[in-house]
């Protein structure tokens, strides 16, 4: 591992414009003329830096704020535990299949998502990326090789705005040149496969553009590496029932070999190994087991390593690609990096204390139950899971990402729980509510010290001892390091386009591995055996498990809801409900119920998601046939 305080290293000297839309203007650069910013190197940089401040990824933060609907709800991760209000709003706009509604918010105003603000803020990227591509050849003091670099970076992220925009609304326009905006706007909006084979053109210009490393004092910029992925991404995307209705191979092979290019290359470079964490198949997590309570287990520590981990500088995972900064706050008194984004949105409650709105997710009772038992089965087809004592002997990553009731976690100190024990019971051993849930006495006042609903906590983003008051108030020698890319995606990525493409045991010409070795690698590396024979058989069954190894190896980190559209499982009634875990104590251990608890996973069918045919494709804002009555709207909208 590298070791660099990772800060937010693209230090933009300017604040982006004001913008009417898309259809804006050519950006202002601290007042200088667009010519003056293109005759220096160092300004065309910071110029196109700007670009990254309006990268919105599925789990970015906007202006030190969270997501207000972030992927993780909407994909039946997790559900918000913010009562101010009966139901979180957008929760029910989403829930009842409202995205007009949603699309339609103002951009900025109080619980508009992100998902609003990403299409808008797109735009403003790609014209940006656009202004700097159509002046980069002015630049006087410059050597080929900046040159070349800052075109790999425009590159990419105009591929990776438009990649964010297509996956929600599918085709719309692809600009190459800003628009002039004293021209005609009667423009019609294009086709996915389109805009597909603009996004892969601009990716193969990246990947030869770009450095296979930067510089220390540019760490943190998008590499070739970065671009082989986004790559492989959306060629996954593209392959998908949503977009390939006839499932032809064609697009499956295409999306292996994207994903096997970047595999090959990565050994070849000594590049984003998977990180090893083989040992955690020891730790005991049996009934009573010695580890089963503790919050952090060294056996796991590499693996949790890539998501949180000690110190305020980063030790950069060796299988991340590609990562976003984080914030630095300083305060007269103190510095630490903001946690914003997972962390507030998984477990704000418990660490932003006196913080009016974050948005704690618990994690559903039905998601957590993907994760297997040790022995590599789903809990189904195991006859040693009980489902009275179910937080035994499961995958090691159940451990590092899921915070259960009993676990010795200091993430809490304060307002309604002090012990430093997860207390997430309905009635506890006191006879009284759980410490981490809602007391219903709570004044309407301090309903934001709600902590959790679901009866499970995530712990994927949160270390043990972290905490977060009101200013600069806390223990905060932590970071989280949020991984936009990372070489587990790509080996899961592979193994479902090479399954589709192959089989099981087939592999994509030049890469050795097959589908089935693909996926063993993800599980062998935190202690977990290879999928059992009784999932292996065929293409589908193989299917089934791919897609829950998708869940459980990459939950809560923006992927769900977008695998479960591309997927066309969105609509599957096993998606759409919503469940909790509700424990409550019986009086004493007892034969029927070993921990002393009975737990009973309830349906919330008042929270059940509705999804229907033309929520599978996201609306336009309605502002935008206003200003172009051309630019039809999305299908079913």
């Amino acid at each position: 591992m590298k070791k660099y305080n990772y800060l937010y290293l693209f230090l933009v000297s300017f604040f982006l414009f004001g913008c009417e839309k898309y259809l804006d203007k050519v950006p202002e650069f601290d007042g200088l003329q667009q010519k003056d910013v293109f005759s220096d190197i160092r300004l065309a940089r910071n110029f196109l830096d700007g670009a990254y401040t309006n990268l919105l990824s599925e789990v970015s933060a906007r202006d030190g704020d969270s997501d207000w609907l972030p992927a993780m709800t909407m994909g039946g991760e997790g559900y918000p535990g913010r009562l101010e209000l009966n139901v979180p709003e957008t929760y029910n706009s989403y829930a009842q299949g409202d995205y007009i509604t949603l699309i339609n918010r103002k951009p900025g105003d109080l619980q508009t998502p992100y998902f609003v603000d990403r299409y808008f803020e797109g735009w403003k990227g790609i014209r940006t990326v656009n202004s700097l591509l159509e002046n980069v050849d002015l630049i006087k003091n410059s050597t080929p090789t900046d040159v070349e670099r800052l075109k790999g970076q425009a590159h990419f992220l105009r591929a990776f705005f438009y990649h964010l925009i297509t996956k929600r609304h599918g085709g719309v326009i692809y600009l190459k040149e800003n628009l002039d905006l004293n021209g005609s706007l009667d423009r019609k909006r294009e086709s996915y496969a389109s805009n597909l084979a603009n996004m892969i053109a601009d990716l193969d210009l990246a990947i030869n553009e770009l450095p296979i490393t930067w510089e220390s004092e540019n760490v943190g910029r998008p590499t070739k590496g970065a671009a082989m992925a986004l790559k492989s991404r959306i060629t996954l995307f593209a392959a998908s029932p949503l977009v390939n209705t006839t499932n032809s191979p064609g697009p499956w092979e295409t999306a292996a070999k994207a994903a096997a290019d970047l595999i090959n290359f990565a050994n070849t470079n000594g590049l984003y190994q998977l990180v090893s964490a083989s040992g955690a198949n020891s730790i005991s997590v049996g009934h009573n087991g010695a580890d089963l309570n503790q919050p952090e287990l060294d056996a796991l520590k590499p693996y949790r390593n890539i998501f949180i981990g000690q110190g305020v500088s980063k030790e950069i995972p060796q299988e991340v690609i590609f990562m976003e900064p984080n914030q630095l706050f300083d305060y007269p008194s103190n510095k630490f990096i903001n946690p914003i984004p997972r962390l507030s949105l998984t477990t704000g409650f418990d660490i932003l204390k006196g913080n009016n709105s974050p948005m704690c997710i618990g994690a559903l009772a039905n998601f957590v139950s993907k994760f297997e038992t040790k022995n590599g089965l789903a809990i189904e087809d195991d006859a040693t899971y009980n489902p009275q004592e179910p937080f035994i002997n499961r995958d090691p990553r159940f451990y590092s990402d899921i915070l259960f009731n009993g676990v010795n976690f200091k993430h809490t100190v304060g307002a309604l729980n002090a012990t430093g024990v997860t207390d997430l019971a309905v009635v506890n051993k006191q006879g009284k509510l759980g410490l981490d849930l809602h007391d219903p006495a709570t004044p309407a006042n301090l309903l934001w010290r709600v902590r959790n609903l679901t009866g499970y906590m995530v712990r994927k983003w949160c270390p043990n001892g972290a905490y977060w008051e009101n200013g600069n108030k806390g223990s905060w020698d932590f970071h989280v390091n949020n991984n936009l890319m990372r070489m587990s995606e790509i080996y899961l990525n592979y193994a479902e386009a090479a399954n589709e493409a192959y089989g099981p045991n087939g592999s994509a010409p030049g890469l050795s591995i097959t589908a089935l070795q693909a996926v063993n690698l993800i599980r062998n590396r935190v202690g977990m055996p290879n999928v059992n024979a009784m999932y292996t058989g065929s293409k589908d069954l193989l299917r089934k498990r791919i897609k829950n190894e998708r869940a459980i190896e990459l939950c809560f980190e923006g992927f769900r809801y977008d695998d479960l559209r591309r997927w066309r499982d969105a609509s599957l009634p096993e998606n759409e409900k919503v469940y909790f875990l509700e424990m409550r104590w019986q009086g004493a251990v007892s034969a029927t119920y070993p921990t002393g608890f009975k737990y009973d996973v309830v349906e919330k069918a008042n929270l059940a998601k509705t999804f229907n045919e033309r929520n599978y494709w996201w609306p336009i804002p309605s502002s935008e046939l206003v200003a172009a009555p051309s630019f039809s709207q999305t299908p079913g909208w």
